[in-house]
């Protein structure tokens, strides 16, 4: 039996982080969101506190392309920013 529990609390754990992680970047997200305005942005934070997982599963079901074009766009910035070629 102690395997299966070993195996048990391993998933439990794993399934958290994975919960945790994506909340944070939703969190994060809601702010870097340019198109939100100060209310909407104040109403997502409250639905993320008050129900997490739903709200984050509602955030990523509607927001997935404004999100997408978000993470795109800086990751396009960090590339700019540096120069690979040697002087």
């Amino acid at each position: 039996m102690f395997i299966w529990d070993f195996v048990t609390w391993f998933f439990g754990f794993f399934v958290t982080f994975s919960c945790l992680i994506l909340f944070f970047v939703v969190f994060v997200d809601v702010f870097r969101d340019e198109t939100l305005e100060g209310w909407a942005k104040a109403l997502w934070v409250v639905f993320l506190v008050l129900v997490p997982f739903l709200s984050t599963v509602i955030y990523l079901i509607v927001r997935r392309k404004s999100m997408a074009m978000r993470q795109a766009r800086g990751e396009e910035v960090v590339h700019d920013d540096f120069d690979f070629t040697r002087p």
